[in-house]
């Protein structure tokens, strides 16, 4: 039987630090869990909204565009602030990487991680969606996943084309915003992504205007990166971040 999504929210005891987790398009926090329980192991405070659209049904789906998916992320930064969350980091996958740029282009965030972020992808429809959206107003999904993701994911068996448009609009949005963003960055890109292709990290370092930025490299995993074989180092590559941005806030707590 296939889990429902949920947002979930992981509570620290001792810790001012949040990380908001975003998860991608079509996708659900189902994908996020396993590194957000390691991160509220490590001390902090973890939430991960569930994006307007997302984990229901492909027709509610197709009435929700960019901008509703960025409220849903944005509201979940907020939700971690209303917590007493002094810095937060925000940690997006695919087009959660995305929206985590958005919000820091819109609120103060401590530090950016995007994993597998599309500045460029592989399939050539995508740039034919707006023309097609209204003949074909939904595409069947292609293929599965390797056997030890697919059992974890909640998936739709067709995608709003509409909605590939407005994930579109919003990649063209975001080129226009990097150059802007000064918060240190951590880009993390799959080698094996069949979705992303992979020079989108390399395009995305080099078009962010972060001055403390790294991309790293996963040689063996796929898109969902986060259910892959290399999550353990995933999980500490994304901890030693943030510890380093907290330990960066402590010794200068007015920059």
């Amino acid at each position: 039987m296939q889990a429902q999504p949920a947002p979930f929210l992981f509570k620290a005891d001792d810790s001012t630090t949040g990380v908001l987790l975003i998860h991608g398009f079509t996708g659900t926090t189902l994908e996020l869990k396993p590194l957000g329980r390691h991160l509220h192991a490590a001390g902090w405070t973890v939430h991960a909204p569930l994006l307007k659209g997302h984990g229901v049904t492909p027709e509610e789906m197709g009435c929700t565009t960019w901008v509703d998916w960025f409220v849903s992320a944005r509201d979940g930064y907020r939700l971690l602030r209303e917590e007493g969350c002094e810095l937060v980091v925000v940690v997006g996958l695919s087009m959660g990487g995305l929206l985590a740029l958005k919000i820091a282009q819109h609120e103060p965030v401590a530090g950016i991680v995007t994993l597998c972020a599309p500045l460029k992808v592989r399939d050539p429809r995508l740039s034919l969606a707006r023309y097609l959206q209204y003949m074909f107003p939904y595409a069947k999904r292609r293929g599965r996943k390797a056997d030890h993701i697919e059992p974890h994911l909640y998936v739709y068996e067709r995608t709003p084309v509409s909605c590939v448009v407005s994930l579109e609009e919003l990649m063209h949005n975001v080129r226009y915003v990097l150059p802007r963003l000064k918060q240190p960055a951590l880009i993390i890109q799959a080698v094996q992504d069949e979705t992303v292709h992979p020079a989108s990290g390399q395009m995305l370092y080099e078009q962010i205007g972060s001055a403390d930025k790294e991309l790293v490299l996963f040689e063996q995993s796929g898109h969902i990166i986060t259910l892959d074989r290399e999550q353990d180092r995933l999980h500490e590559t994304v901890t030693q971040f943030i510890r380093r941005i907290e330990s960066n806030t402590r010794s200068h707590p007015n920059t």
